[in-house]
């Protein structure tokens, strides 16, 4: 909580805005300072005043759902991630098994077991950034926009190292095997998650610009409906099945999901076309088709790679703080 408490604060005075919209209305603001002419406006500002009180809740209650169960991409990936989420909660119901169980670890020792984590990503950030800096960033064009399905192969890399985690730990937590190898192999953990989550996270609002907000607002309900549900059941799971095959039931559990980024890659220029939204976008009329002009346009190519590295940050920051949280 303290460490969480310490990222807030430091987020609120150091995390700059980011927002097209938010940064267009504060232009505008500052603009009618100066010039005194309060009939300047921008076009946040004209679509705000256009909303009623019904347009303001299908925005936020209803689109995110609407947005989920209606887009193949969508509905996908939020079930890979909320998967990646919930068997990284329900593994970490193994820990004390093992390394108090097996090991004789004390409760101060086995909290020093989640290092292998820690290592992990540390590990993998410098490599996933010079990945960024030589085969992400030269595919931005001038404006700063980026194909969606070219945050996919790092995730359709991450994939496989969830189940490799997952296999290693559970065949390598015995007493015949020294300790140290199964935290050698939780690292492989963030591996995948890294990857994945800074892959798909990023992929979402690239693929629907428009809907930002709702397509994240929706993953955070599937993650964290995953992340809450999934340890309920560990305890008994690992029980029952003893940690080598209830750890390869998550691992059996994690391949079957490995295909989704390698064919969303595959298809994904191909299918935007025919997605629900890309369908009503269509049928719409030219002006409402230019009042959604994508965020990416509205901002310089130096600033959209800007903070396309603030955001790959963000999220191994608060990787870093699930795991000292934990």
């Amino acid at each position: 909580m303290w460490l969480s408490g310490f990222a807030l604060v430091f987020l609120i005075f150091f995390l700059p805005e980011t927002s097209a919209q938010n940064i267009l209305y504060r232009r505008t603001r500052r603009l009618r300072k100066l010039t005194g002419n309060d009939k300047l406006k921008c076009e946040p500002e004209i679509v705000s005043e256009n909303m009623t009180g019904k347009d303001i809740a299908l925005m936020t209650l209803v689109r995110p759902f609407t947005l989920n169960f209606q887009e193949p991409i969508v509905l996908l990936l939020n079930l890979y991630i909320a998967l990646v989420y919930g068997l990284l909660y329900i593994w970490f119901e193994s820990f004390p098994i093992v390394f108090v169980g097996i090991y004789g670890f004390t409760l101060g020792e086995e909290g020093l077991a989640f290092l292998g984590i820690l290592i992990g990503s540390i590990i993998t950030i410098p490599f996933f950034f010079l990945y960024l800096r030589k085969r992400i960033e030269p595919e931005f064009n001038e404006n700063g926009e980026l194909l969606p399905e070219k945050r996919l192969p790092a995730a359709c890399v991450g994939a496989f190292f969830i189940p490799l985690c997952l296999f290693w730990f559970g065949w390598s937590s015995r007493s015949s095997v020294h300790w140290i190898v199964p935290i050698i192999g939780s690292g492989f953990f963030s591996v995948g998650a890294l990857l994945l989550f800074n892959s798909v996270l990023n992929y979402l609002p690239d693929a629907y610009p428009e809907y930002a907000a709702s397509v994240l607002a929706g993953n955070d309900l599937f993650r964290s409906s995953f992340g809450a549900g999934f340890p309920l059941f560990a305890s008994a799971m690992y029980n029952k099945l003893g940690v080598a095959w209830a750890s390869s039931l998550l691992g059996f559990l994690a391949i079957a999901f490995i295909p989704i980024p390698f064919v969303l890659y595959k298809v994904s220029s191909r299918n935007m076309s025919f997605t629900v939204v890309a369908i009503a976008n269509a049928t719409s009329s030219t002006e409402a088709r230019s009042a959604n002009t994508p965020r990416m346009l509205e901002r310089t190519s130096k600033f959209a790679i800007w903070q396309h590295y603030l955001h790959h940050t963000r999220l191994a920051f608060w990787l870093c703080v699930l795991v000292f949280s934990v």
